[in-house]
């Protein structure tokens, strides 16, 4: 993630709806980007609502609670230490491992799956939202230098719900845990704490 470069929006009407595109940075610097759309609503005076960034995309509603999702899906990314550039401009390192970010291993146009890397120490994922229905199972595929758990929650500063402990692998692995999701509509938030860093594949509700 490259936390301070620009996104490029721009709004467009399809078939009487409006959504905004924009982008956001991946690979850790300002040249990778990522493309995200939202639908935008409007108030009973036809001024525009504020437009959450989400995981749905033009869904037209929460995703279904059930199933494997990619962890590049995430719609808020973020660490404890606050950094406006950690690219190559204003003063940050070039793909700096104090951050969590989204990218993939091989070139654009590879078959590799994005993933986020550097969830280090306090580092968060999340997703919004999710249709939850009996969810009773978190499962996260991880690998990287850790030693520690993933906590799950249902906002970024919410009641942890339950931990999944993950170690070090040089090959993705799947941990799961029994963790009970709150029915309706939620968003899930993925934090890391322990030692190393992990890399977040996906993660499995059930």
């Amino acid at each position: 993630m490259y936390y301070g470069g620009n996104n490029h929006g721009s709004i467009v009407e399809i078939h009487e709806d409006w959504y905004i595109f924009y982008h956001r940075h991946t690979n850790g610097d300002a040249f990778n980007r990522q493309g995200c759309i939202e639908r935008i609503s409007f108030d009973e005076h036809g001024l525009i609502s504020q437009v959450e960034m989400t995981s749905c995309g033009v869904n037209r509603g929460p995703l279904v609670g059930k199933g494997e999702y990619p962890a590049y899906l995430a719609c808020n990314l973020f660490a404890k230490d606050d950094q406006m550039y950690t690219g190559g401009f204003g003063g940050g390192a070039w793909l700096d491992s104090r951050f969590p970010k989204i990218t993939q291993d091989g070139r654009d146009g590879d078959e590799e799956v994005g993933y986020i890397a550097n969830m280090v120490d306090s580092a968060t994922a999340g997703f919004k939202y999710f249709n939850c229905d009996g969810i009773r199972q978190v499962t996260v595929k991880v690998r990287g230098y850790c030693n520690g758990e993933f906590e799950i929650k249902t906002a970024w500063d919410g009641p942890v719900l339950g931990t999944i402990p993950v170690h070090f692998t040089n090959e993705w692995k799947k941990y799961t845990a029994d963790i009970t999701v709150p029915d309706g509509k939620q968003a899930l938030y993925l934090t890391y704490r322990g030692a190393g860093g992990a890399s977040l594949a996906s993660f499995t509700l059930a």
